[in-house]
Formats: C-alpha cells, sequence, structure tokens
C-alpha cells in the first residue's frame, strides 16, 4: 500500500494523517497562507512533523484554510514540494475537503463552523456554488470567532446579566488592554476573538446565550444556506466543532427553513483517510 499523508490545517492546528499499513496522526500550528510564508511552512514541517515520519511519502493532500486562490495555494504546494521532493503534492482549500468529507462523491450543501464559518454547493465532484464568508470582521455567521465577538461587544455595553457577568470575568480576561491587544497586535486575530466564542458553549442552556447562538445560526441558515440554487433539495452536512455541539439547535433552525439536516461530523480526517484510501484502491 502507498503511503498516503492527508492534512487538514484550520487557523488554530494543522491535523496530518499518514496512511499506511499503520494509520498514525500528527499535529503541527495551523499553517494558513495569509498568516503564514512558504519558508515559514517550509519550516514547521521540517521542525515538527519530518522527524516523525519514518518513510517516504508517495502522495500528499493539503486542505487548508486560506488555501482558496491560486496565488495562496501556490505558495503552500511550493512548501510541499520543497519538503516532500519524490510526492506527488496536491493543495485544496478546506472548504474542498469539507465537501469530500461531508458526502465523498455525493452532491449536497457542506458547511464549516469552527473558528471560522464557510459552506458551498458540491455536486460530488467540484464546488458549484460557493457564497463567501467574509472572514471574522465581515461575516463568519455562526462561528466561534462570531460568537466570541458578540460576546465581547454585549460585555462593552453592559448587556450580560450579572450571573453570567461575574462568571466570563473570573475565567476569562476581559481587560479591554489585553482585548485591544490581541485584536491589534495579535498574528492570528480570528482565533484569539474564537476563544471568546468558547463562553457560550460552556453556558449553551442560558436564555441569554441560547438567544445568542440561536441569532447566529439563524444568520448562517436564512442568509447563506438559503442562497444555494434549490438549496431545499439537497441534504446539508456540517463539519467543525461549533456545528457538532449545538446539532440539536442548528437541526431545529434547519427545519423552520426547510432544509435537509445530514451529518454533524467533528472532524472530517477520519472521512477523508476513506475517500482516499478508497480512491486508491480503485486506481491499483
Amino acid at each position: 500500500m502507498m503511503s498516503i499523508l492527508i492534512a487538514d490545517s484550520g487557523a488554530t492546528k494543522t491535523e496530518w494523517c499518514l496512511v499506511n499499513e499503520n494509520t498514525q496522526t500528527f499535529f503541527t500550528e495551523g499553517l494558513n497562507p495569509y498568516y503564514h510564508s512558504t519558508d515559514s511552512i517550509k519550516k514547521v514541517i521540517n521542525q515538527d512533523l519530518l522527524p516523525k515520519l519514518s518513510e517516504p511519502i508517495q502522495k500528499v493532500f493539503f486542505y487548508g484554510a486560506g488555501c482558496d486562490s491560486e496565488g495562496k495555494d501556490q505558495l503552500v504546494l511550493e512548501a510541499l514540494e520543497s519538503c516532500f521532493i519524490d510526492a506527488e503534492n496536491h493543495v485544496y482549500h478546506d472548504l474542498f475537503g469539507a465537501a469530500r468529507a461531508c458526502f465523498w462523491n455525493e452532491p449536497g450543501i457542506a458547511c464549516i463552523l469552527g473558528t471560522g464559518s464557510n459552506s458551498c454547493l458540491y455536486d460530488g465532484e467540484k464546488v458549484v456554488e460557493h457564497i463567501p464568508s467574509l472572514a471574522f470582521i465581515l461575516g463568519d455567521e455562526g462561528s466561534a470567532g462570531y460568537f466570541g465577538k458578540k460576546l465581547i461587544n454585549k460585555y462593552f455595553r453592559f448587556e450580560i446579566p450579572d450571573d453570567l457577568k461575574q462568571d466570563l470575568e473570573q475565567n476569562y480576561n476581559m481587560s479591554l488592554d489585553h482585548i485591544t491587544k490581541g485584536l491589534y497586535d495579535g498574528d492570528q486575530k480570528s482565533r484569539f476573538i474564537a476563544s471568546y466564542g468558547a463562553f457560550l458553549g460552556e453556558h449553551a442552556d442560558h436564555p441569554f446565550v441560547k438567544e445568542i447562538l440561536y441569532e447566529g445560526f439563524e444568520s448562517f441558515i436564512s442568509r447563506i444556506l438559503l442562497n444555494y440554487t434549490n438549496a431545499t433539495d439537497y441534504e446539508v452536512r456540517f463539519i467543525g466543532s461549533v456545528a457538532f455541539a449545538h446539532q440539536d439547535l442548528i437541526k431545529e433552525i434547519l427545519a423552520k427553513y426547510n432544509l435537509k439536516p445530514g451529518l454533524f461530523v467533528k472532524n472530517p480526517m477520519e472521512r477523508l483517510v476513506t475517500f482516499h484510501t478508497d480512491s486508491a484502491l480503485q486506481q491499483s
């Protein structure tokens, strides 16, 4: 069996899965080309991944956040080709990876709800429609970044109930200086803001939090998913920790808009491994 390396790279971390007789998983930091150069990606791979690999790699499939344009995916490809000289290297947007993980070779609407959010209409082979997420500053509805931004805003507008406010202040740094520094000086601004979104997940049953979560997910569904061509004809499937944690609420909102809920997958890697393993067997 050939050695295949699959990468799922988000804002926070990159999961690498070596697929051979004994599948192994490794982690490095996230390798988003909007925040990394070719040289910095090579440095991470050379220092944190290659020493753990004990055999030559024949194929690399890299699915990454930020790999959504020819310039950005080329930046990652150059790093891979430098590190895996003898391998066949492929770079795809993480949205395409989500679509493959959600549906394999079937059509449907694939969604990501994690640190950020994204979605597409997939025909079983390629993305045929994509409504842009607009990133955490302008969009990313339903994501941890979106909810983190809402929480911080409501805190400084004195809108959070006292019981939640006390818990928030005890467990999160709500200093304005700390938040401003994270926003303006940090390399990973979306990840910083998304870290505050975890608070809502920890208090999902609180009526105030439920209202925020409902608004965020409904905005993602009604303002984005419903705009795909014939959206109600397709099953809607989700990738990501936020979607997985709140799937009952999301299903409720999907039903409200006559959309068909399908799989909720916390981590796409297992299904990507199956997809590429089956593809390799079919080609052999």
